[in-house]
């Protein structure tokens, strides 16, 4: 069973009655309510095909299909019984806003998932699984890259039997990384030249400080200092842009290098940074297709790029085929006193599961 894509939180704001009869009532309840190990009853049909290594899911028609349970205590009952499956937005938000869900967890979006109305159990039977089946293009996007979904499954009776209130919900919860893409690789040191720890100078100012990074274009604005910028000898070689101090102004500064990726989702990382001020914007940029970066003025609303602000320094981006990429950084430094001193930058990558 593979607990680290999916696996069921419960009995977290309730108090868990794992009776299953009390005091004569039959009751109808979802497994996964009572079984913490995050599986199903191990006497439930697999469905033909399912490696037994993927008992809480398995793939089927571009499907995720989550495998969830109605039982009904009191073995001896051999009368069917029908229960509607809902879904309850409050409760996965209540979990977020009391924290008892991590800070990468969001609700899963409704268009990305489907399940049955209702469940029945034909007489003479206790229990039946159904699915909840989660669209694999839609659980791909990369905006779901390093999240967890979750979703509160929700048991209603509408016969004879009473539903266990306590053991009526399941919280499914996707770990989207672990299950679509895998954990993150640090490819940077076959795509990216000259990364850093320390960054590396091709030439020099007479001063000592500035100079001209190797490997990385720096446009006229970008080298504001006498010729020379992109590179200070900071803390034994940074990439850095700087404005004020004494330096002048730096207008549609960029600084860039081009590399080829093959087909994939990706994240360029530049959290490992200082920076001075958030006076003027400044972009984090990674422009497919292209030999270079748009201007200042083309970053917001650009379609064709993925760009990111300094104070959230993470680019995640995917590709469908081999494409020559651009990644750098786009700066327009009016006001006085404010730059970036980047010590590295690292290009991950996710290989696909699914």
């Amino acid at each position: 069973m593979k607990k680290l894509s999916l696996f069921f939180l419960v009995c977290i704001f309730f108090a868990c009655n794992k009776e299953e009869t009390k005091y004569g009532i039959t009751n109808i309840f979802m497994p996964q309510a009572v079984n913490l190990s995050g599986g199903i009853n191990a006497n439930y049909p697999v469905p033909t095909g399912t490696d037994s290594s993927t008992f809480n899911y398995y793939l089927e028609n571009n499907k995720i299909n989550v495998i969830l349970g109605v039982s009904r205590s009191g073995m001896q009952v051999s009368e069917g019984f029908s229960v509607d499956i809902v879904t309850n937005t409050d409760t996965v938000n209540q979990l977020l806003a009391n924290g008892i869900l991590d800070a990468t967890t969001m609700l899963m979006p409704a268009d990305m998932y489907t399940l049955p109305a209702a469940v029945s159990v034909d007489n003479g039977k206790s229990q039946a699984t159904f699915s909840l089946a989660i669209d694999v293009d839609k659980i791909k996007g990369s905006q779901y890259v390093g999240k967890k979904l979750a979703l509160a499954v929700s048991i209603k009776g509408k016969g004879k039997y009473e539903v266990a209130s306590a053991l009526s919900t399941t919280i499914v919860i996707v770990n989207v990384d672990a299950l679509v893409i895998g954990p993150a690789v640090n490819i940077t040191a076959g795509y990216i030249k000259n990364a850093g720890l320390p960054f590396i100078a091709s030439a020099m100012s007479s001063g000592g400080r500035w100079g001209t990074l190797a490997d990385w274009t720096a446009n006229a604005a970008a080298k504001s200092h006498g010729g020379y910028g992109g590179f200070a000898s900071d803390n034994g070689g940074t990439m850095d842009l700087e404005s004020g101090w004494g330096s002048p102004a730096i207008h549609n500064g960029k600084i860039y290098q081009t590399t080829t990726l093959p087909a994939g989702t990706y994240t360029f990382d530049v959290s490992n940074l200082q920076w001075q001020g958030t006076l003027d914007p400044a972009y984090i940029v990674v422009a497919p297709g292209m030999d270079s970066i748009p201007d200042y003025g083309d970053i917001v609303g650009n379609t064709s790029i993925s760009y990111t602000l300094f104070t959230a320094p993470l680019v995640t981006f995917t590709l469908t085929q081999t494409t020559n990429v651009t990644v750098g950084f786009v700066v327009d430094y009016i006001k006085d006193q404010q730059g970036f001193k980047i010590y590295n930058v690292k290009l991950l990558n996710y290989p696909k599961h699914l």
